[in-house]
């Protein structure tokens, strides 16, 4: 008999074994999203924002301001984008605060956040004097609506997707607006270097997505207006910096990466 399992997304029990060994990876045959059974999360203390994250960027979260920084006003800019609204905002998994800090500079009020971390809670408060909750948001009461709700990379660490999508939906006002990052199998690492995806995909890591599965789930949850962009764009992971007419190649493959959202991460705007 082979072996199946409940897709955490559309809850059809239709799949099929991707890849296991330090976990199981399995597709689902009805939404197509690349789910992990053997989901197990992590302990998200100092730990984490500073060894782990080391480990992937040569750098500390903290140390990594600048950047992070400056994509958040990237972000938020997209955001402006879409609603006329620049009060109410709640970023879910706050970590240290940066987007929050972002948003503040860009002239948000009423902004608030929560963060399961003890650490980065702290930090946040005390550095910028920005209120984030030390909370899970498995367990936390939304006591309030929201006009726009934030989360980047936050979504794929819950084990179950479609509720928390549900929850946030239920906190947004009309036309409110979610927006967030995720991971994306629509991208080159797992086209070109599929083993390698498999073997370095997190144990926390619960489901991916691609810009036209997210697109089709963000409209059974309620939303209406969804926007794709890529999280990231690397011809380099598809062809040689050293090849004749690089810098050709680069500017084209920017623009069929930046129309089709072909990254290896994924950025939504959905409005509801």
């Amino acid at each position: 008999m082979i072996k199946t399992e409940l897709c955490p997304l559309c809850t059809a029990r239709n799949s099929s074994l991707l890849y296991d060994g330090h976990i199981s990876l399995y597709r689902c045959k009805n939404c197509n999203a690349v789910f992990n059974a053997s989901h197990r999360p992590l302990d998200y203390g100092e730990t984490y924002f500073n060894e782990e994250y080391r480990n992937q960027y040569g750098k500390s979260y903290i140390e990594d301001f600048t950047a992070i920084y400056s994509l958040a006003k990237k972000r938020l800019s997209r955001i402006a984008s879409l609603t006329r609204h620049t009060s109410g905002l709640l970023d879910i998994g706050a970590a240290y605060g940066f987007f929050l800090k972002a948003a503040l500079d860009e002239g948000f009020r009423d902004i608030f956040g929560i963060e399961i971390s003890e650490e980065g809670a702290k930090y946040c408060k005390h550095t910028f004097g920005i209120q984030v909750q030390e909370t899970n948001f498995e367990t936390y009461d939304f006591s309030r609506k929201f006009n726009i709700i934030t989360a980047w990379y936050f979504i794929e660490h819950i084990y179950d997707p479609r509720k928390a999508f549900s929850k946030i939906f239920d906190a947004l006002t009309d036309e409110g607006v979610f927006a967030f990052s995720v991971p994306s199998f629509f991208g080159p690492q797992f086209l070109l270097h599929r083993d390698e995806w498999f073997q370095n995909h997190p144990i926390d890591h619960r489901v991916n997505f691609s810009p036209r599965l997210i697109r089709r789930f963000l409209r059974t949850i309620g939303f209406s207006k969804i926007i794709t962009h890529p999280g990231g764009i690397h011809p380099q992971r598809f062809f040689s910096p050293a090849i004749a007419q690089y810098s050709f190649v680069r500017s084209l493959y920017a623009r069929v990466s930046t129309l089709l959202s072909f990254s290896d991460t994924l950025e939504v705007y959905a409005q509801k």
